[in-house]
């Protein structure tokens, strides 16, 4: 693997829609005049959802596979744990930047040589993200120009009754809404684009949610593809991209994306990643 050179890029363009009322709030409460949990908003007061929302869904997904099937931090670690909880530890990587001695590339090597296959395609802090998803801004002839307010009654988790008769509203995205979708992974490696592959068919059999009350049917989405597009790092698939970039790159069929589905989980049978070379 080099870091000085194009690694290759897969695209995917499409439509991402509401099959339940979905409610992303901006996190916390909301004014006292307005409702308790309002939705986010973009600067022109339509609702959008956040690419980091969309991103954190694909990744948990994938997450509970590996550890699942290869229950190892070196397969998929918490992130979001204590440091030993990760597959790279601070002290680690403080160790392979001295056995480095400033030779960035050897140490570029050795941090993804260590780092856990869930990390080396999502990121980690000390490793940048092949994926990135943008913004999905709502398509406006879906959207009704309004919201929907739903109201609720704070439980005591304990007696599983009503906590104080505290109530609350939040507010909803109403069902048959759509998003634009932007989705670009920059790797050509056929396990990293099956193991997003992966999350994205259960984004497209509608069985991934996203935001706020999801056990009680709220966020259940669902992918519809337009467009999926790949560049290869080699000379020729870059060079008729150079010379045609409005097309975007070679389309992409299922049994392409199969292909990709097959080598994340012969990976997985084996505990092994397939070397990569180049």
């Amino acid at each position: 693997m080099t870091f000085d050179r194009f690694p290759g890029r897969f695209a995917l363009s499409g439509r991402l829609e509401a099959v339940t009322a979905l409610h992303i709030g901006v996190g916390g409460w909301g004014p006292p005049t307005g409702s308790d949990l309002p939705l986010i908003r973009d600067a022109l007061g339509r609702p959008f959802i956040p690419g980091s929302t969309l991103k954190g869904a694909l990744r948990a997904a994938v997450e509970r596979w590996v550890r699942t099937v290869r229950p190892s931090r070196q397969r998929a670690c918490a992130i979001t744990g204590g440091a030993d909880a990760r597959c790279l530890t601070p002290t680690r990587l403080e160790q392979l930047r001295r056995e480095a001695a400033g030779d960035e590339a050897r140490l570029a090597q050795a941090v993804v040589a260590e780092s856990c296959w869930v990390c080396q395609v999502f990121g980690a802090p000390w490793l940048a993200s092949r994926v990135a998803c943008a913004d999905l801004p709502v398509i406006v002839e879906t959207w009704s120009g309004g919201v929907m307010v739903r109201e609720g009654v704070a439980l005591d988790r304990d007696t599983e009754t009503a906590g104080g008769g505290v109530r609350y509203d939040l507010e909803v995205i109403p069902a048959g809404t759509a998003f634009h979708c932007q989705i670009e992974a920059a790797t050509d490696v056929p396990w990293q684009l099956g193991l997003l592959a992966l999350a994205l068919r259960e984004l497209e059999a509608g069985r991934l949610a996203l935001g706020a009350g999801r056990s009680r049917g709220l966020g259940r989405v669902l992918l519809h593809v337009e467009r999926r597009t790949l560049v290869r790092r080699d000379a020729d698939s870059l060079l008729r991209y150079l010379a045609a970039p409005v097309e975007g790159g070679e389309p992409v069929d299922d049994a392409q994306v199969a292909s990709w589905v097959a080598s994340a989980l012969d990976a997985l049978r084996a505990d092994a990643l397939p070397v990569e070379v180049g």
